[in-house]
């Protein structure tokens, strides 16, 4: 009887392995992937006297690739940097396509903001 409910539980552990691997990884119909990139902004002030904290531009450039068999359009990817939100435009992406991008800078005084990708919006091409 112990032999047989071993028997029943390896066999369960067995095939719920096998179900993980061959159905729990599906693929994004759409990939993002991004990374900040930050640049100090060069002021023109002329006044020492003044002390202000340096100004930085940050960015958010990466990769989108289409994973779906249809084109897709109007694609808006949004992030925030530290705490602003900024985003990117593409305006048609083909079946397979990977493209990089650049989103809308960001003036921050920290030169290491955060950032967290929010989101995409796109239309799916019917054909």
């Amino acid at each position: 009887m112990v032999k047989l409910l071993a028997a029943i539980i390896f066999l369960c552990v067995i095939g719920g392995g096998a179900y993980y691997l061959l159905f729990s990884k599906t693929v994004d119909k759409v990939e993002v992937t991004g990374k900040i990139q930050i640049s100090k902004q060069h002021t023109n002030e002329i006044s020492v006297s003044q002390t202000s904290d340096p100004l930085f531009m940050a960015v958010v450039k990466g990769k989108i690739k289409n994973n779906t068999k249809r084109p897709l359009e109007n694609i808006f990817i949004r992030y925030t940097i530290g705490g602003q939100q900024t985003s990117a435009t593409i305006f048609d992406l083909a079946p397979g396509q990977q493209v990089e991008f650049n989103t809308r800078g960001v003036e921050t005084t920290a030169s290491n903001p955060g950032y967290d990708y929010e989101g995409i919006q796109y239309d799916e091409v019917t054909m």
